[in-house]
């Protein structure tokens, strides 16, 4: 063979070879675009889904029980004060005054539904009446069989030091009668 034609085979495996190092470089760049891109909307997904929970945390903490019985107590007592003052204004509304006392029957009647409404549900300790103050998802992790598991529970924790999660107590009523 001659000189020449070992030259010409060398420079051309040479430019071979560098043709497919950047050919096999710019695959791992897409691919690695592609992953960042993957990535990304990933992210974005994840920060709407955490805006719209905090929305809804925002709107739930608005409509807690305390909240409704507060605001009904609130009408209780305004419709008291204006039966007290048409009563001693000295003029004969006497009209007026039975329609104040019925909204306040009506009224009392709405909470006493709430209270028994709260009672039945899982927002009071159901050993001592209680209320709740803290509830949340949270998850367990286990691995039965070589495999992982991934279990969610609500977990519930009341003022009088009961917590319960997955129908599992973890730590008891302290007025829980012995």
């Amino acid at each position: 063979m001659s000189i020449d034609a070992l030259v010409y085979t060398q420079i051309a495996s040479i430019l071979g070879y560098v043709g497919t190092l950047f050919a096999l470089y710019r695959m791992l760049i897409q691919q690695k675009d592609s992953v960042i891109q993957q990535k990304d909307s990933v992210i974005q997904l994840l920060k709407e889904n955490l805006a719209d929970r905090d929305f809804q945390i925002g709107a739930l903490k608005t409509q807690t029980p305390d909240a409704l019985a507060s605001a009904l107590s609130d009408r209780i007592k305004m419709s008291v004060d204006e039966i007290a003052r048409l009563k001693t204004d000295g003029h004969t509304r006497l009209q007026a005054i039975e329609q104040k006392e019925e909204e306040l029957r009506s009224v009392q009647h709405r909470l006493g539904v709430l209270a028994d409404l709260i009672q039945g549900s899982d927002l009071v300790c159901p050993e001592c009446g209680a209320p709740l103050v803290q509830r949340e998802e949270q998850s367990k992790y286990m691995e039965i069989g070589g495999r992982d598991y991934d279990f969610s529970f609500e977990f519930r924790r009341y003022e009088c030091g009961l917590s319960v999660g997955d129908e599992e107590e973890f730590s008891p009523c302290e007025h829980r009668a012995s």
